[in-house]
């Protein structure tokens, strides 16, 4: 029970950390290269090849789905751009949800090992997990919103933790893999495209004709120092997946 409550209380720790030095143009540049790395690597290390064994082929065609989907429905409905990204965050959410009810049967089922460095690796990784729904949801639907998703994830692993004996049987059906495939796809496009902070969900050329009234602001050494901290970030990304696998395995 203090595994599933430290696990619970590891989704807070990116928002608190976000939302204390969040005013800085740099903090979003460093959540956003952490948020990236992470994500792509469980997506592409854990998720697609736990699908790819029960579903094939199919997982990948389904996770290039998920992925350039909303890009090719932007660029043909272009009036729908908002509304398709939009959507797709939410699908994104509803993985992460579906994924915090899995950690929960996670938990329950290593408490009976010797060592438990799968709780460990779980507990570790819904740091960033927090720090992703936080990074995505804040500039697009407030705090509030943000708040409720951090919510439900915590009570869907408290849920995997109690109902963990039906979950196992669950997991090697193949409609989930299906689910799983489509929405991590779906998840990435999400953390490559985030929503901007007026709340406009373009992709970057998108939004730049989107506001071709406002100022530009490119200048040459202001982007080259956002890149110096976005780099930061995605170093601190892959320590902390090589730290979630370290304890995984």
């Amino acid at each position: 029970m203090i595994a599933l409550i430290a696990s619970f209380f590891s989704l807070c720790v990116g928002p608190l950390v976000y939302q204390t030095f969040g005013p800085l143009k740099r903090t979003d540049k460093i959540a956003s290269g952490t948020v990236l790395i992470v994500v792509a690597g469980i997506i592409l290390f854990d998720v697609i090849p736990e699908t790819f064994t029960r579903i094939g082929w199919v997982a990948i065609l389904l996770a290039l789905i998920g992925f350039a989907g909303p890009t090719v429905i932007e660029r043909i409905f272009k009036k729908a751009a908002d509304t398709t990204h939009k959507l797709t965050i939410y699908l994104g959410l509803t993985g992460l949800i579906l994924h915090a009810f899995i950690d929960g049967a996670a938990i329950q089922s290593d408490q009976q090992a010797v060592n438990n460095g799968l709780t460990l690796a779980i507990i570790f990784h819904r740091i960033p997990v927090g720090l992703t729904i936080w990074w995505m949801l804040k500039p697009l639907l407030g705090e509030r919103y943000a708040l409720v998703i951090l919510v439900l994830m915590g009570l869907a692993t408290f849920a995997g933790y109690g109902l963990s004996h039906l979950i196992v049987d669950y997991q090697n059906n193949s409609l989930f893999a299906v689910v799983q495939s489509l929405i991590g796809g779906s998840l990435l496009h999400v953390v490559i495209h985030k929503p901007h902070s007026d709340g406009c969900m373009h992709t970057n050329e998108a939004h730049e004709q989107h506001h071709t009234s406002h100022k530009k602001t490119s200048v040459a050494s202001l982007k080259h120092l956002l890149f110096r901290w976005e780099s930061l970030g995605m170093l601190l990304g892959v320590l902390l997946l090589a730290l979630v696998r370290y304890y995984q395995h």
